[in-house]
């Protein structure tokens, strides 16, 4: 039984590289003419194939093989309008259209240096094949009209693509405007809102109702009923004994341990300057522990034992939970971090007044230094915590980047994806729109409690 003649492109890359290297044209031209008796063309690709690792192929699977791309390639030129498009066009285009060495000079120079491959004397010279075009049969005109309808077809589909492409980028350049108009309006309106806003910040007196209706608090963060003079600016219930007792017990051990804080702090850089301990392992403990603490007020603003924001609170308090536990002690480089002394610095600083003004607030004995050092020392405060607070960021992206630590990539069985870089860039893009809220409301609060030294003079007056 024969073997069926299955070509790998491989395989006939091969062949055709043979017949182009050997210039084997002229024998092909000559094969059924003068060198079938002597010489088998095909016997020569054969053992070429069979030296170069290719011994499947015989002649007769060769033969046909050749046949049969040499009929595709002039079929394809022919219904291309003499362009070629099979397969191989390229290879077979080199060989079929090089010019073919025949004349009889060269057979008489071949037959000089004895080639064993040139046709013996007496042996009748090849024939030339019929030049020109070949006659117009019924069949040709058929392909060639069908040609002809084919590439009018062609052109026409091409404009009508042509013209539905225009049309669609017309509809959406239309709908883009029309989605700017409405973007530019939207901003408008939100500039003219915020504009309002900082208007009624700075005025004499500030709104706190803002226009949807819901009242803004006096304060960001508010762990305790506020019952002295400035009570006027937010009514507040009077908590039960129980709840006024919880309350300063714990302002007052944050006042403690904020203040321990502070003394680590300046302690690590004056007294044991000399340590080989680093900051967050000489004062880390104290700050997990009392940082993590005001998570409870965020349970004092849901249960409404202050009239904090409870929305509010919760940002506030998880963006100093997320420097802490997500960014210096999730990673090394966080700890070492230039920011970190600032951080806790301007921490320290600020919760030993603002945990004091709750706690004597609550007994209705805030003296009036520490009224103008709670909305005074904000002012260099706020800026140095929040850029200590940045360069902690900073620091420690560099160790989640090359090591994707808390990172969650593709694929996995929940087809999700979390990237913990991006969620740290994320944040700290977030203090461009934040901070300066939080600090020019901090601006109005202190015109509103201490106001300017003219209308205090008024006041007098």
């Amino acid at each position: 039984m024969s073997r069926r003649n299955v070509w790998s492109g491989e395989e006939t890359m091969e062949m055709l590289e043979i017949i182009k290297e050997k210039n084997l044209m002229e024998l092909f031209t000559m094969n059924s003419r003068t060198l079938k008796a002597d010489c088998d063309v095909y016997k020569i690709i054969e053992e070429e194939m069979k030296m170069n690792g290719f011994p499947l192929k015989d002649s007769g699977q060769i033969y046909h093989k050749w046949k049969n791309l040499k009929r595709a390639f002039y079929i394809s030129r022919k219904t291309n309008q003499g362009t070629p498009n099979c397969e191989f066009a390229q290879e077979l285009k080199e060989i079929l259209e090089q010019q073919c060495l025949t004349s009889r000079e060269v057979l008489e120079q071949r037959r000089k240096q004895k080639d064993p491959l040139l046709l013996e004397e007496g042996q009748p010279a090849p024939t030339k094949r019929r030049r020109g075009p070949p006659p117009k049969t019924i069949r040709n005109q058929i392909l060639d009209k069908l040609s002809r309808m084919m590439k009018d077809q062609n052109e026409e589909y091409a404009k009508k693509w042509n013209d539905l492409y225009d049309y669609e980028f017309k509809l959406y350049k239309r709908k883009e405007k029309e989605q700017a108009a409405a973007l530019n309006a939207l901003l408008d309106a939100s500039k003219a809102d915020v504009m309002n806003r900082f208007d009624s910040m700075f005025s004499d007196e500030p709104s706190n109702v803002p226009e949807d209706g819901q009242v803004i608090e006096e304060e960001s963060i508010e762990p305790t009923a506020i019952t002295s003079k400035q009570s006027t600016v937010m009514a507040a219930k009077e908590p039960s004994a129980i709840v006024k007792f919880y309350l300063i017990f714990y302002n007052a051990a944050q006042v403690l341990g904020w203040s321990y804080m502070l003394y680590q702090l300046i302690a690590y850089y004056t007294i044991d300057k000399g340590t080989d301990k680093t900051l967050w392992e000489y004062l880390g403990p104290t700050v997990i522990l009392f940082q993590n603490a005001a998570v409870l007020e965020i349970v004092h603003a849901f249960t409404r034992i202050v009239p904090s924001n409870p929305v509010i609170t919760t940002f506030q308090v998880l963006s100093r939970v997320m420097v802490v536990c997500g960014v210096v002690m999730a990673t090394p480089t966080g700890k070492v971090s230039p920011g970190l002394p600032l951080a806790i610095l301007a921490w320290s600083i600020t919760e030993i007044i603002r945990y004091g003004y709750y706690a004597l607030n609550l007994v209705d004995a805030v003296p009036q230094l520490l009224i103008f050092l709670r909305y005074t020392t904000f002012i260099a405060l706020y800026p140095t915590g929040v850029t200590g607070e940045l360069l902690c960021f900073f620091w420690a992206q560099s160790h989640v980047a090359k090591t994707k630590q808390w990172s969650i990539e593709m694929p996995n069985q929940y087809n999700f994806t979390f990237s913990y870089l991006y969620f740290l860039w994320a944040v700290m893009l977030l203090y461009i729109p934040l901070f300066p809220q939080l600090y020019l409301h901090m601006f109005a609060q202190r015109k509103k409690i201490l106001g300017s030294p003219a209308t205090k003079q008024q006041k007098t007056n």
